[in-house]
């Protein structure tokens, strides 16, 4: 019995250090740490976006999928793609939509896939990556296209709206673009 509990111990310590090897590597290597998305800032998205069967939604590192599993169960008519370049992300998102038949989880670079039939992107990601998302929007998405941000702006874009946090209202926003 003790000798199953310190194995299985081993195992989960070994398990939690590869993560914690490949999560600093691929943030070394992309520039981009995964960050969960503040629960309040889905909750907004899920319950105030009004998409529709035309709408195709694009969530761009895409992490475990909180943010298109929330949206796609909540708007089954319209079409999710999740991109995720870190595998163990990626992996948790699949687990995630596994069951939903409107999402596509895409374990790859976002500068190697067309975005060009998104109606809309969402890309929470930090200041020194945004003007590299710029580029890739302005060069991928059609005109009207919506694009959403969680706290970091793209440089020299104008947002079409802010959401605050009700309770921290000086604190990150929810930001929207027009391509």
């Amino acid at each position: 019995m003790l000798l199953t509990l310190l194995i299985t111990l081993l195992i989960g310590s070994i398990i939690a250090v590869i993560f914690s090897f490949n999560a600093l590597f691929n943030t070394l290597k992309h520039g981009l740490p995964f960050v969960s998305t503040p629960r309040w800032a889905i909750n907004w998205l899920r319950d105030n976006l009004n998409l529709t069967e035309n709408d195709i939604i694009y969530e761009l590192g895409c992490g475990d999928a909180r943010i298109i599993s929330a949206l796609a169960k909540k708007y089954p008519q319209a079409k999710f793609v999740g991109i995720e370049v870190q595998w163990w992300p990626f992996l948790l998102a699949k687990i995630r939509t596994a069951r939903l038949n409107n999402v596509i989880i895409i374990n790859g670079d976002i500068f190697k896939h067309d975005l060009s039939p998104a109606t809309m992107v969402i890309g929470f990601f930090i200041t020194s990556f945004m003007p590299k998302l710029a580029d890739k929007i302005k060069q991928n998405l059609q005109p009207g296209t919506t694009i959403i941000s969680y706290g970091f702006s793209l440089p020299s874009w104008q947002t079409t709206k802010e959401i605050s946090q009700p309770e921290r209202p000086s604190g990150s926003k929810i930001l929207f673009y027009k391509t």
